[in-house]
C-alpha cells in the first residue's frame, strides 16, 4: 500500500515537470538516475558484499527487472500518455493483474482461488470506472500498444522480481534493478543533454508554486526510490497475484494526489470506480489469506510468494526471511 501511495504521486509530479519544459524522457532520466544513485551508495556503504553477491549471481534476473520494469515501463508510460487519454491508459496499463494472475494458471500452472479471478474482474470494472472510459474513446495504435507495452513490463516486474528476492534482500535488488533502468535511459538519452538550467526555475501549476528541482527530488525519492523498494520489498511476503493487484491502488492514491495537489475532483461515476476497485482488492485478498492450504501429499502446489517451490503437506511452514 506504501509503494501504490508514492507511486500514485507520479501523475501530479509528472504534470508539473512538463509544464515546466521537460519531455517524459527527461522526467523518468531524472527519476531513475537521482534514485540509483541514492540507493546504491547507501547499499555500497551498508552491505558491499551483498551487493556484489547478486550482482554475480542474480544478474540475468536483475538486468530483465532494470530494462523491462525500469526503463522500458517509464518510457512506454509517456509515449502512451501523449498519445491517448490518461483514463484509457489507466485501464490498460493496470490490465497487468490479469497478466500476471492467466501466467501463473496458465503457464506455471499455479491454480488461483475462484475469489481472486473475481476480485481482478471487479477492479477492471472499477478501472473502466475511473477512466471514464466510454468518453474518451480515442484510437491510437501506437498509443494503445504503449499503453499495452506497460501492462507487460508492469508484470514482469510481478513474475520475475521473486527469483532475486529468493537468495537477496529487496533493497539490493531495488538499488541494482533501477541502477540498470537509469543506466539504459542513460544511454538513450545521454545526461549531457539534460537541460539543467530549467532546474533553477520556479514552476507554477494549479495550486503548485515550487522549484524544478524540488519537484525533481520528490518524484525520484518518493515516487521512485520509496515506491519501487516498498513494492519490491513486498514481493518478499505477497503472492505475484496479490502484489499485482494491490498495485492497481495506485490509481486511487492518484485521484487523491490529484485532488490535494492540483484541486482535481472526481465525478461522481469515478468515486464509484474508486470504490469498486477497493472492493475488487479487498475480494482477492481475502480469498488468498483464508484459502486453505493442500493437506495431501501431491496436492497441486500454491501461489506463494517469491518463486520458491509450494510446500507441500508434511513439510513444516517456515516464517519468510526477514521478519
Amino acid at each position: 500500500m506504501v509503494s501504490a501511495c508514492t507511486f500514485g504521486t507520479v501523475g501530479p509530479a509528472t504534470k508539473v515537470l512538463d509544464s515546466a519544459g521537460l519531455s517524459a524522457m527527461e522526467i523518468a532520466q531524472a527519476r531513475l538516475t537521482i534514485a540509483a544513485v541514492l540507493l546504491l551508495a547507501f547499499v555500497a556503504l551498508t552491505r558491499p558484499r551483498a551487493l556484489v553477491a547478486a550482482a554475480r549471481e542474480a544478474y540475468g534476473v536483475i538486468a530483465v527487472l532494470g530494462i523491462f520494469s525500469f526503463a522500458t515501463l517509464q518510457t512506454l508510460c509517456g509515449v502512451a500518455v501523449a498519445r491517448i487519454p490518461v483514463g484509457v491508459f489507466v485501464v490498460l496499463q493496470f490490465l497487468s493483474p490479469v497478466i500476471v494472475v492467466a501466467w501463473l494458471r496458465c503457464v506455471r500452472r499455479v491454480p488461483q482461488p475462484r475469489q481472486v479471478w473475481t476480485g481482478t474482474a471487479v477492479v477492471l470494472v472499477g478501472l473502466l470506472l475511473v477512466g471514464e472510459v466510454w468518453s474518451r474513446l480515442r484510437l491510437d495504435v501506437i498509443g494503445v500498444l504503449a499503453a499495452l507495452g506497460t501492462a507487460a513490463a508492469l508484470s514482469v516486474r510481478f513474475l520475475v522480481a521473486g527469483r532475486a528476492l529468493a537468495r537477496h534482500d529487496p533493497v539490493t535488488v531495488a538499488a541494482l534493478g533501477i541502477a540498470i533502468g537509469a543506466l539504459a535511459l542513460n544511454v538513450v538519452s545521454p545526461v549531457t543533454a539534460f537541460p539543467y538550467g530549467t532546474l533553477g526555475d520556479t514552476v507554477r501549476y494549479e495550486t503548485v508554486s515550487a522549484p524544478v528541482w524540488a519537484v525533481v527530488l520528490w518524484a525520484a525519492f518518493v515516487a521512485t526510490l520509496v515506491a519501487y523498494l516498498s513494492g519490491i520489498a513486498a514481493q518478499q511476503f505477497l503472492a505475484p497475484s496479490a502484489a499485482s493487484l494491490f498495485a492497481t491502488l495506485e490509481v486511487v492514491a492518484g485521484a487523491g494526489a490529484a485532488y490535494l495537489f492540483l484541486r482535481e475532483t472526481l465525478t461522481p461515476v469515478q468515486c464509484v470506480g474508486v470504490a469498486t476497485v477497493l472492493t475488487g482488492v479487498g475480494l482477492a485478498q481475502r480469498s488468498m489469506r483464508t484459502s486453505p492450504r493442500p493437506r495431501a501429499s501431491g496436492a497441486r502446489p500454491v501461489d506463494v510468494p517469491h518463486g520458491k517451490p509450494s510446500r507441500t503437506a508434511g513439510e513444516p511452514q517456515r516464517s519468510p526471511r526477514g521478519t
